[in-house]
């Protein structure tokens, strides 16, 4: 005779789906999540490139920057459409920016875009004006650096005798077609003169890809840039002859900074201060007592490098 109760009912088709979908829904979720972050949540962190605003690929060619440019202005002007004031800002920017040679090459590979603060001029400045106001070309490109002979350009062949040398280094990185470049030229020849016969020196142009790309730091990407845009100033202390020992200048870029940080960063020499005759009575006069000591106020020699010129000579 059959044992009643003897045998254990086999679950049930409905409960077993519900225990995988328990077992699978975390997994599931944090799948979901993913993919949305890596799909609408990271891109939105990029700022939108100028090829983005134009609607071409990255690193597209001038022609297809030209070519997107007349596709988007003919529909201006057939009244078609009627961009926003930002917008055409944004556009005409992308089209003058990536048609011209020098500023393409060194945004493509460095990033560099050193007048992107134009956009937010522009823009303040014709607020609520229709974009057929604006004055056209937003970006001067007659600006460059001369090709100076004096500028010392040197090549990879010229870098490895540099690097022979047991003298520290100081190199300025930097392009013909920059602005800041342009205006930064005085003072490095200024530098570069007081720096004669202590350090040896020279300027890379970015054209040379592979001996800017030395001198640049790297992204995660391993795309190389230049963390304080151009012209960007590279020290090798004594006896420092790779990448990984240079020191990387950040202050302001002026005759007195560059020498002062060299001096003292690069070359270890104690920093000594000077007073100007507006500051020398009250952080040194006014703490003595008047009837005790006379002081004089001398100009150092003109080859001293130092902030503000004046000695004192007690008497």
């Amino acid at each position: 005779m059959p044992r009643v109760g003897s045998e254990t009912p086999a679950p049930s088709s409905s409960s077993s789906m519900a225990s995988t979908i328990k077992a699978y829904s975390v997994p599931l979720a944090l799948f979901v999540a993913a993919m949305f972050y890596q799909l609408f949540v990271i891109p939105k962190s990029f700022p939108v490139s100028h090829y983005d605003v134009l609607g071409i690929k990255r690193y597209s060619s001038i022609a297809d920057a030209k070519e997107a440019y007349e596709k988007i202005s003919s529909k201006w002007n057939s009244g078609n459409e009627v961009p926003s004031t930002d917008d055409f800002i944004k556009i005409q920017y992308a089209y003058e920016f990536l048609t011209n040679p020098s500023w393409k090459s060194n945004y493509d590979i460095f990033g560099i875009d050193e007048h992107i603060h134009v956009i937010d001029r522009v823009k303040g400045k014709y607020a609520g004006e229709s974009f057929s106001k604006i004055k056209l070309p937003l970006l001067d490109a007659t600006v460059s650096v001369p090709e100076d002979v004096s500028l010392k350009v040197i090549t990879h062949k010229d870098f490895e005798s540099i690097l022979k040398d047991t003298r520290p280094s100081l190199i300025q990185v930097f392009s013909f077609g920059s602005k800041r470049c342009a205006q930064f030229l005085a003072v490095w020849k200024r530098i570069v003169f007081l720096l004669d016969g202590v350090a040896n020196t020279g300027s890379v142009e970015l054209g040379d890809l592979q001996l800017a790309a030395y001198f640049a730091e790297k992204k995660p990407t391993g795309q190389p840039f230049f963390r304080n845009g151009l012209p960007s100033l590279v020290a090798f202390p004594p006896d420092c002859k790779t990448a990984d020992c240079v020191i990387r200048f950040d202050g302001e870029l002026s005759v007195d900074a560059v020498t002062d940080w060299f001096s003292t960063t690069i070359l270890s020499l104690p920093r000594i201060l000077y007073y100007s005759r507006d500051t020398l009575v009250p952080k040194f006069l006014s703490k003595s007592s008047p009837h005790k000591d006379s002081y004089v106020c001398n100009s150092p020699p003109p080859t001293l490098a130092v902030n503000v010129p004046c000695l004192v000579t007690i008497i």
